[in-house]
């Protein structure tokens, strides 16, 4: 009896316990499962310091390179520093008639004025491109030059007639007397050439014969005058002004 009863003990006993066996549990207890509880992150608080942009670095605008400026040519001295090579250059092709050496030293905008004397006509004077220069020379049709000193008739002749008489009348590379941005020659007409081309922004190269028969007195004198402005990087010529004594 009292084996019996400490048998029955072991068993109620027993059933209360979790048997595990090849350490899996066998309890009969249901798992109870916990409530999941969603955790959300909270955001990250937005930064009261603004956040530091990368400013564009200022690029340094590139100038165009100014345009090349001439030698001082202030005084007479200064100028012929500067010009008397190209004036001497422009005088031999004139002394050759090397129209197609010269069409290259004319202004490449601004061509050639030729004025047959010294008031310089800017309305109405022959101004010719230097590309212009060979047809004209070769042209047998007349062109108007302007107006004769005295009869006012027409100078209406052929460029190499207008050369012989109004640009190469004298061998003026030989001229006695060269003045730079100065005036030698002096007559009744008027002289603008500096008014038309001033000395600030040209230069005016002149050759000059006082005269060359001693029975006129010095009457039969004569001029030539080339007008040089510089552009680009060298000196061009943009007028060839004739003179001589007027009435």
């Amino acid at each position: 009896m009292v084996v019996v009863m400490v048998s029955l003990v072991s068993v109620l006993t027993g059933c209360s316990e979790k048997m595990t066996v090849n350490g899996v549990s066998n309890s009969s207890e249901p798992t109870t499962m916990q409530p999941t509880t969603s955790v959300t992150s909270s955001p990250s608080p937005v930064p009261t310091t603004p956040i530091a942009t990368s400013t564009p670095q200022a690029t340094a605008s590139v100038k165009p390179s100014p345009a090349a400026t001439p030698p001082s040519f202030s005084t007479s001295a200064d100028a012929k520093k500067v010009i008397e090579a190209r004036a001497q250059e422009v005088m031999s092709l004139l002394k050759e008639k090397n129209i197609s050496k010269l069409a290259g030293l004319v202004h490449p905008q601004k061509g050639v004025q030729f004025s047959p004397y010294s008031y310089i006509h800017t309305a109405t004077d022959i101004q010719v491109q230097g590309s212009n220069l060979a047809t004209l020379w070769a042209s047998s049709s007349l062109t108007h030059w302007g107006t004769f000193d005295g009869s006012g008739d027409p100078i209406d002749l052929t460029m190499p007639n207008y050369w012989a008489k109004f640009v190469y009348n004298a061998n003026f590379a030989a001229a006695p007397q060269i003045s730079y941005n100065s005036i030698i020659g002096k007559g009744n007409m008027i002289n603008n050439v500096f008014s038309v081309y001033p000395t600030s922004s040209y230069i005016t190269v002149e050759y000059h014969f006082p005269g060359f028969d001693p029975q006129y007195q010095g009457m039969d004198w004569t001029s030539l005058r080339l007008v040089f402005e510089y552009t680009g990087s060298q000196w061009y010529v943009v007028a060839i002004v004739h003179d001589q004594h007027t009435m």
